[in-house]
């Protein structure tokens, strides 16, 4: 029996091979073709319409982000003929989906999709319920009038970590996504691609928020509880296992203000999360709780006076600068780290090619400037207000995918 399990694009019974010859001789097409965008115009609103999607905001999230006027103003910045060139997609592109969040893939598949290419996805062999989800609806919109021009351009599989699969498919892809871990990359980096392909990585990220103090302390009563709400959805949705989830937050003011905007926001954050019953099983308890032993016997945090090791969401104020040994060991599951500054400037020299997004509450673009201006090497790819983390953009770790997923092919100025 073969180990390659097919969801979507192809019989139970076909061969890889098949499947492989039959995609890669598919033509790419123009960027935001009609019968692209027409399709994902369709899988947004069958999504967002579902009764069931209720149960999923990230799935919500995301099929709003691809409502058909969304891509009407994203076709428009990507134009498929140029004075000097035609736009196309780059082939055949193969996907590798992380486990841990299950929509993510479908940003980087529905994008190359819109680019023009055909697609090849493996998805995680742990079939979650928003998998399935995913999978159900996006089955019956194949089966629609706008599902017919694209069945042949997905293929969606799954098969146990085997490189020799892995490898049989990349020497068939133009492009290869991988999303994963840092282990899981330089697995994949390991398989060769054809000379003609091109790669690239989403690997582990660490994320961060800042805060400053005395905009907490101003802010109504209703403007906290929005931010809360808002903050809750970038670090609970995922149990801060998404990339730009923050795991660190950084205030920012005097000593008195910290301690009481500090009080203040928490109250408000743990509210929210009884409010939305964040999940909080006894297996991510004891994640937090052996987490912070760790760092405490390290020296290198420790609860805050008023907290508890055991609580949720759990604080632990930083002893030490943040470092690697300390994001190794950081667990996400409802764990926070902090520490104080006076100025959001001084969070540059603890920031490294390791950290993506940045959320903040409270500054000037002036002290956004200073701190982008003060930060070293690739240190940041996005800075969000706070409750926009886990939103999603065409330009992801500093790289625009629409122009990733195409090429251009040079022709004489008209």
């Amino acid at each position: 029996m073969s180990k390659v399990q097919f969801f979507l694009g192809a019989a139970a019974d076909e061969p890889l091979d098949s499947v492989l010859e039959r995609s890669a001789a598919l033509p790419a097409w123009k960027p935001f073709d009609s019968r692209a965008t027409d399709f994902v115009a369709r899988f947004s609103q069958q999504l967002l319409t579902h009764p069931q999607v209720r149960e999923y905001p990230e799935l919500a999230a995301m099929a709003h982000w691809f409502r058909a006027a969304r891509l009407r103003a994203l076709g428009a910045g990507y134009p498929a003929e140029l004075p000097d060139a035609f736009v196309r997609g780059r082939g055949l592109a193969f996907h590798l989906a992380p486990a841990n969040v299950d929509s993510v893939f479908m940003y980087s598949w529905l994008i190359s999709l819109l680019a023009g290419n055909t697609n090849i996805v493996r998805v995680s062999q742990k079939l979650s319920p928003q998998l399935g989800f995913l999978i159900e609806v996006l089955a019956g919109v194949l089966r629609q009038d706008v599902g017919a021009p694209i069945a042949g351009r997905i293929v969606l599989l799954t098969y146990p970590h085997d490189a020799s699969i892995t490898q049989k498919i990349s020497m068939q892809c133009l492009a290869r996504i991988v999303w994963g871990g840092d282990a899981t990359v330089a697995t994949i980096r390991a398989i060769p691609l054809r000379p003609t392909a091109i790669e690239i990585c989403f690997p582990d990220r660490f994320s961060v928020a800042a805060i400053e103090a005395q905009s907490i302390l101003r802010a109504s009563d209703a403007d906290l509880a929005r931010l809360a709400a808002g903050f809750y959805n970038d670090a609970f949705w995922f149990a801060q296992q998404a990339c730009s989830s923050p795991r660190l937050v950084n205030w920012v003011g005097t000593g008195e203000a910290y301690q009481a905007a500090h009080t203040r926001f928490w109250d408000a954050v743990r509210q929210e999360v009884m409010r939305r019953e964040a999940e909080n099983t006894a297996a991510m308890g004891m994640a937090r709780l052996s987490a912070a032993f760790e760092l405490a016997a390290g020296a290198m945090a420790h609860p805050h006076t008023t907290e508890s090791a055991a609580g949720f969401p759990t604080l632990l104020a930083l002893e030490t600068p943040i470092s690697d040994a300390i994001k190794e060991i950081h667990c996400g599951n409802g764990l926070f780290l902090e520490q104080r500054f006076d100025a959001l400037a001084g969070l540059a020299t603890q920031l490294s090619d390791k950290e993506q997004t940045l959320a903040v509450f409270g500054f000037s673009r002036a002290d956004i400037c200073a701190l982008v201006d003060a930060l070293s090497g690739r240190a940041l790819d996005r800075v969000v207000p706070i409750g926009e983390a886990l939103a999603f953009a065409p330009v992801w770790d500093g790289t625009d995918l629409f122009t990733f997923f195409t090429r251009r092919i040079s022709i004489p100025e008209a």
